[in-house]
């Protein structure tokens, strides 16, 4: 089991053959498939900032740059890993409130949060 912490509260992560299921149960899509999409996001991401750096302009204009080209896919990202979090934590604990209100006690969203990384990488490590 993990601990990773979100906007300074700190939740348990589980993952098993039960996390497969219910992810389906709850959400209606296949968390592999979701996984996949959450790396794929991140590798455009990185490929899109490496090109980015390559022009001669200021970090301002970096950012700017590269949350245009993300924009498109930055709202389903932001779906699928919360997704992903919340059934984590439910496998750990299923006494946790509903995937909706937990939302609502993330007051705090940042798409460069350690807490992503880890649920993500955790996930990984679990199923592939």
């Amino acid at each position: 089991m993990k601990t990773i912490t979100i906007c300074d509260k700190e939740y348990p992560l589980e993952c098993n053959a039960l996390t497969y299921v219910k992810y389906k149960s709850f959400f209606k899509t296949g968390i592999l498939k979701d996984m996949q999409f959450i790396k794929n996001y991140l590798i455009k991401q990185t490929v899109i900032a490496n090109q980015v750096n390559e022009k001669k302009v200021n970090d301002v204009e970096k950012i700017s740059q590269v949350s245009e080209y993300m924009i498109n896919d930055t709202d389903e990202f932001i779906v699928k890993v919360t997704q992903l979090a919340w059934i984590l934590i439910y496998t750990a604990n299923n006494k946790i409130e509903s995937y909706e209100d937990w939302l609502k006690s993330i007051n705090e969203f940042k798409i460069d949060a350690d807490w992503i990384a880890e649920v993500t990488e955790f996930a990984v490590n679990c199923f592939c």
